[in-house]
């Protein structure tokens, strides 16, 4: 039984217990020093990277550290910008050393850049563009020209700079500067025929190179340069600096050349110089020849073994000499054909007309009638064929004695008619 105002034991006494502020004191200490305890337990929060430094952020420099034109040419000096930071960037450009008075300006595709922005892991070519001062056009003095771009990062502020030295030189010889080469300088055949040369042209300059292309022929031969393994004509070619380009030259001498050697002079150009080539073309001539009878007439008659004569004509119509000319017939059986001449010697190129008689024999068996008569004329690998008609008539004995039968016959017949009459 619980009395009155007592409390229970082992009970809290519900009363609220207030601490004097003296007494919080070591408590608010204890938990602040708990939450710093902790604070400090917990993992750090990632650090970002640390800024890019210049050599890793771009990378900017001219192409070549050297580079040498001709007075003729234009100066044109390659730049390269990389940025290998991690953004992108702008980069500010800017010609620090050049020649004094001298124009410069850079560009890319045309375009005139002040400075140009650049994904990150991106590049870009650009050309530094220079000229002394007075007529753009104006060949370039001889000498050495220095010339420095610094290129700055918009974001961070680094720049670099990239140096070069411009040597305008008209002293260097062609063979330094271009080759050209041919496994075959020289080769032959038939004036009707074509010639392909094969050309190895190689560009030893500092830069890519166009090569014009030119040859000097011999009067009226017509000629044409194609690329290796293309069927085009062209008449100049890019070449890499340091590599070789193969150029066919096509060769078609005049019509009814002559036989002899014949020069051709192949020209290569740039503006640093010039290579040549000789070569040779050993034309043999063309081969042809002609006959014919000196009527026109392919036709013609005799007797029974009465001799005929047909007077012919030859001509060389090459251009290459016939050293003998032959004659053969093909005739019927026991017929007689000869040649006076017998062979031609020595027929020089498109000579005039030569007489030749032919005499034909027909057997003395051969029947009345028309017969058929090759002639083939052969002369240094050419030939020529003719066929004539050959009509042979009956001899005039037998003319003669034909017209005494038939006037017996008509008296014999006279007679037989007068007695059976009479009867």
């Amino acid at each position: 039984m619980l009395l009155k105002g007592t409390v229970p034991s082992g009970r809290a006494n519900p009363s609220p217990v207030r601490a004097s502020a003296p007494a919080l004191l070591p408590a608010l200490a204890f938990a602040l020093a708990l939450g710093l305890t902790l604070g400090h337990a917990r993992p750090a929060p990632a650090q970002l990277s640390a800024p890019v430094q210049l050599s890793d952020s771009f990378e900017a420099a001219f192409t070549y550290p050297g580079q040498t034109v001709d007075p003729e040419e234009k100066a044109q000096l390659d730049i390269t910008v990389r940025n290998t930071g991690l953004r992108g960037d702008t980069f500010l450009l800017e010609v620090t050393e050049s020649p004094e008075g001298w124009n410069c300006e850079v560009a890319r595709f045309s375009t005139v850049l002040k400075g140009i922005f650049l994904p990150n892991e991106e590049n870009a070519s650009l050309t530094l563009s220079a000229f002394p001062p007075g007529d753009e056009d104006a060949p370039i003095p001889e000498g050495e020209y220095p010339f420095t771009v610094r290129v700055t990062s918009q974001r961070t502020g680094n720049s670099v700079e990239s140096s070069t030295v411009l040597t305008v030189s008209s002293k260097k010889t062609s063979s330094e500067v271009l080759t050209m080469t041919t496994s075959y300088p020289e080769i032959g055949g038939p004036s009707d025929g074509r010639f392909a040369f094969s050309l190895e042209i190689k560009n030893s300059g500092p830069d890519e190179a166009r090569v014009n292309l030119a040859a000097e022929v011999p009067q009226g031969w017509e000629h044409s340069f194609k690329p290796g393994y293309e069927d085009k004509q062209i008449s100049s070619i890019q070449v890499p600096r340091g590599q070789t380009r193969t150029v066919n030259l096509d060769l078609n001498p005049a019509y009814q050349s002559d036989a002899g050697s014949y020069p051709v002079k192949v020209i290569a150009e740039t503006p640093l110089g010039s290579a040549e080539t000789q070569l040779t073309v050993n034309l043999t001539g063309t081969f042809k020849i002609r006959a014919g009878a000196m009527n026109d007439l392919l036709s013609t008659a005799t007797e029974v073994g009465v001799p005929v004569t047909v007077s012919l004509y030859v001509i060389n119509e090459g251009s290459a000499p016939q050293r003998e000319v032959s004659f053969m017939a093909v005739k019927p059986d026991n017929w007689e054909i000869t040649f006076n001449p017998e062979r031609l010697q020595d027929l020089p190129p498109r000579s005039r007309p030569v007489p030749v008689e032919m005499t034909i024999t027909p057997a003395s068996s051969a029947l009345v009638g028309d017969y058929g008569v090759g002639l083939s004329v052969e002369g240094e690998k050419t030939q020529t064929a003719l066929d004539f008609r050959v009509t042979v008539k009956a001899g005039s004995a037998w003319a003669w004695i034909g017209a005494v039968i038939i006037i017996l016959v008509v008296a014999a017949l006279a007679y037989t008619f007068r007695r059976l009459g009479r009867r």
